[in-house]
């Protein structure tokens, strides 16, 4: 027997954007674009392949413009549609939810035996309206003839534990082994996803929130190293942040000081009018993580944006 289906996993949260559901385990966040008309995308994979594919737009001032996302819904339904050798609505999902599986029917090469073999892959076209009209959102899953998933039961749950977080004043981000918490008003600019190191850069008005989570942290802190002399050392090197130098404070604190060669402000800090830093670091024993962040601001009532989490 396979010791991975053996094994029963609890479901993991995704939430990007002010969206929030559940997936399977062994899925993650594999792509995310902010296009254009206000739609979020994002698509969630496993070890192997793209597994689910969703966009959302939410109502702007000047309306709700819905095209964008029900022309893609659309397109989708009608190319599962037409090679679809079954076809059939699902019902019993929580309001707002529509939802319609197909069943494409192929000959493939066989992996037992020469030759070819009938293989099954199923497709899930979703649509949600949310009943108050603040979001409109399309979902499309796959799986594949050996995924080990229930399509129905992946649906359902994902519909079940569906969230928008859209009266809270904090919103959640959830992804690989990162979850904290920030201001709706912080919106993310760019992203580096590597191993060992995620990096998500926040922007509100001209302030910017740099937000890093080091997994591992007993790797790069051992044999005596103190952890602000390893992060006043990281961000020195981090060609993003140009315009002071970091030190470390007191009290396991990190400061910092203007850069000689930009006295009056590099031309960064001058464009935005923000010329002050703050910088925070801290460990998660339970994680095995050291989170870093820096929030380049204006004025020291900007501070009253970082969640009490993020000071911790």
């Amino acid at each position: 027997m396979d010791p991975v289906k053996a094994v029963s996993h609890d479901p993991r949260a995704i939430a990007w954007d002010g969206v929030e559901f559940n997936v399977p385990w062994n899925w993650e966040l594999g792509l995310y674009k902010f296009l254009r008309k206000g739609v979020s995308r994002i698509e969630i994979e496993d070890e192997y392949s793209v597994r689910l594919e969703t966009e959302w737009i939410r109502p702007s001032k000047r309306g709700f413009n819905r095209d964008v996302v029900l022309k893609r819904y659309q397109e989708a339904a009608e190319q599962f549609s037409r090679k679809a050798s079954e076809t059939a609505a699902i019902t019993g999902l929580p309001p707002g939810w529509t939802a319609n599986r197909f069943v494409l029917k192929e000959m493939v090469p066989s992996k037992k035996k020469r030759g070819l073999e009938l293989a099954e892959s199923e497709h899930i076209c979703a649509l949600y309206l949310c009943p108050r009209g603040t979001l409109l959102m399309f979902v499309l899953l796959h799986f594949l003839p050996d995924d080990r998933e229930k399509p129905l039961k992946v649906m359902t749950m994902i519909a079940e534990s569906f969230r928008h977080h859209t009266d809270e004043r904090l919103i959640p981000w959830k992804l690989y082994d990162i979850a904290f918490e920030l201001p709706r008003d912080f919106l993310l600019e760019s992203t580096l996803f590597d191993v060992g190191s995620k990096l998500m850069i926040f922007r509100w008005k001209t302030r910017r929130l740099y937000l890093w989570h080091f997994s591992c942290a007993d790797m790069f802190l051992k044999s005596g190293v103190v952890q602000e002399d390893w992060v006043t050392g990281y961000l020195n090197g981090c060609a993003l942040i140009r315009g002071p130098v970091f030190i470390p404070g007191k009290n396991g604190g990190v400061l910092w000081k203007r850069y000689w060669k930009h006295p009056f402000g590099h031309r960064d800090e001058i464009g935005r009018l923000c010329f002050k830093y703050k910088i925070h670091c801290r460990r998660d024993m339970v994680k095995n993580q050291l989170i870093v962040w820096v929030f380049h601001h204006r004025k020291p009532e900007d501070l009253e944006m970082i969640p009490a989490d993020l000071l911790a």
